[in-house]
């Protein structure tokens, strides 16, 4: 390692224009770029979730000749290879014609935005198309300085959007309405406040839901079999729905070290989906009341409506674009360097970075997926450890923060077996289909068989699986929940205590005075008087594993 020299990643051809799309949500930013790339006939379009690939895949097919659009998306994969290509970020080919970036500010996300920052410093591309909140285009600016001409197009919300002066309560909410809580526990117990007065007319929409259901979900309050759906802030990054109103039901939410009230910009984002241009009418914001524990606070809301019609700027974090680092600008030579290389690298890149209106990404949790690999190496699994091998593993796009640590460090493990010959057992990798159980029990197992999709594209045929063995099992849990919601919804908590009814927050199945009463004397916990959980069923789909063709 003496004497490696990182350096700062450059194109070697420069974009002859790039054009800035900066505005408020519903102002028309993406549709003026995609009609752009839709002319151009050649290109990517890319966004930071899969839902939005979907939808501009969607359109653009609608217009163009069959095989001009492809999708990649990480799980799912439609010709490729195709002139344009609508993918998420970290899918996003390096070269082409025309990109269309959405979602840019995404560029100060601490967990993701160093894929924008790479794609935007290193992406070989004749135009781009940036879009934005007004507020990020001083971050992004920088990273395109070489760019031989910079347009700026300022845009406008096309529809109206007021705030409601009065809370709504459960009982008057309106059809196509969405519903906002921060928490899985909290859009159920809405939800089942909501489904007592539009019984099954009520949907949820959340992070832990599988893609497949979550589109499902989204598919039928387009098609108005909800009226109503109730959803996490996932219904913020851009995707279009027919909503008139959108309304809060809380306005703190857990951003993974602390509970915090919204800011400005998260709340416009949300607040945006009311009243889409071509969808429907004007849009309304407001606060929804009478879920217990659950109180918004109606002055954020309209902060956030303000924002969201361009009236006031937000507060979008000012974090500086973060700059991570390939296996080729390390100088590293075996597995064992790559600790030493990912330190020095980070030290050398906060001071050349230090003029750039960039920053050093912190490379930290990487080092510690190296330590936990190393160990594995000093044993029969060490002829396996090269050095590529081990750069793949610690990146792979699985969650590292507990409890989910064990699950990267198990699949990473597999991958290594199976490299030197080691039986690997394949429910080690892919979990079968849960044999009857929660909604839960199928959200969790869907998230495993998408942990081994993501082995599984790197690391082909560990224990003879492959990523389209994993995404039966993905899909078979995505039909089962799909099934369970109805009665999750309509069993959920609702912020009642299970004995006495008395009004409490939904994280809570009894009050006080009754968790405090000696056992045995009807204090079941909550549960229904069955004993199962909610959204168990005593009937189930078999958890058999599709053979190599995909198929049960």
């Amino acid at each position: 390692m003496d004497g490696a020299a990182p350096e700062l990643p450059r194109r070697t051809v420069r974009p002859e224009s790039v054009v800035f799309h900066l505005g408020p949500t519903n102002s028309g930013k993406t549709y003026e770029s995609l009609q752009a790339l839709a002319a151009t006939g050649s290109g990517v379009y890319a966004a930071p979730l899969r839902q939005l690939a979907h939808e501009a895949y969607a359109k653009l097919s609608a217009q163009l000749p069959a095989g001009t659009v492809g999708l990649s998306t990480g799980e799912e994969e439609i010709d490729p290879f195709a002139p344009i290509v609508c993918c998420t970020v970290e899918k996003a080919p390096m070269r082409g014609e025309l990109l269309v970036l959405d979602e840019s500010h995404w560029v100060a996300d601490p967990d993701r935005g160093h894929h924008w920052a790479r794609l935007l410093l290193t992406g070989e591309f004749r135009e781009m198309h940036l879009i934005s909140a007004a507020e990020a285009y001083l971050l992004l600016k920088p990273l395109v300085a070489d760019a031989a001409s910079v347009e700026v197009v300022n845009h406008k919300r096309l529809s109206r959007l007021d705030v409601l002066h009065a809370p709504v309560k459960p009982t008057t909410v309106r059809p196509q309405t969405l519903v906002v809580a921060f928490s899985r526990k909290n859009v159920y117990a809405v939800a089942a406040e909501l489904d007592q007065h539009r019984t099954g007319k009520v949907g949820v929409l959340y992070g832990a839901l599988p893609p497949a259901t979550r589109r499902e979900v989204i598919e039928k309050f387009t098609d108005g079999d909800f009226d109503v759906l109730v959803t996490t802030d996932v219904i913020g990054h851009g995707i279009n729905v027919p909503a008139t109103t959108v309304l809060f039901a809380e306005t703190s939410k857990f951003d993974g070290v602390e509970v915090r009230p919204l800011r400005s910009w998260e709340a416009a984002q949300i607040a945006g989906r009311a009243g889409r241009y071509g969808l429907t009418g004007h849009g309304s914001v407001g606060v929804l009341t009478g879920v217990g524990g659950l109180k918004p606070v109606p002055a954020l809301v309209a902060k956030g409506a303000a924002v969201a019609r361009g009236d006031e700027m937000s507060d979008l974090p000012k974090r500086a674009p973060r700059l991570r680092p390939e296996l080729a600008d390390l100088g590293a030579f075996e597995a064992v360097d790559l600790p030493e290389a990912l330190t020095r690298w980070m030290a050398w890149a906060r001071r050349a970075t230090r003029d750039t209106g960039m920053t050093a990404d912190d490379v930290t949790p990487l080092i510690l997926r190296v330590h936990a690999l190393l160990p594995l190496l000093r044993g029969p699994l060490g002829a396996a450890g090269d050095l590529e091998t081990v750069w793949r593993l610690v990146n792979l796009a699985i969650d590292y923060n507990p409890p989910r640590r064990i699950r990267w460090l198990t699949l990473a493990r597999a991958a290594l077996r199976q490299a030197v010959g080691l039986p690997v057992a394949a429910e080690t990798v892919l979990p079968d289909v849960p044999r009857g159980g929660s909604v839960e029990d199928y959200e969790q197992a869907a998230a495993a068989a998408r942990d081994a999709q993501t082995l599984l594209r790197q690391f082909p045929d560990v224990a003879g699986l492959s990523s389209e063995d994993a995404a039966w099992v993905e899909e078979e849990c995505a039909e089962s929940i799909s099934e369970l919601l109805p009665d999750a919804i309509s069993i959920g908590r609702s912020g009642k205590c299970a004995e006495c009814g008395t009004a409490i927050a939904p994280w809570f199945s009894t009050c006080r005075p009754c968790s405090s009463r000696p056992a045995g004397r009807g204090n079941d916990g909550g549960r229904p008087r069955d004993g199962r959980r909610p959204g168990s069923r005593s009937g189930s789909r078999q958890g058999r594993r599709p053979n190599r063709s995909g198929r049960s």
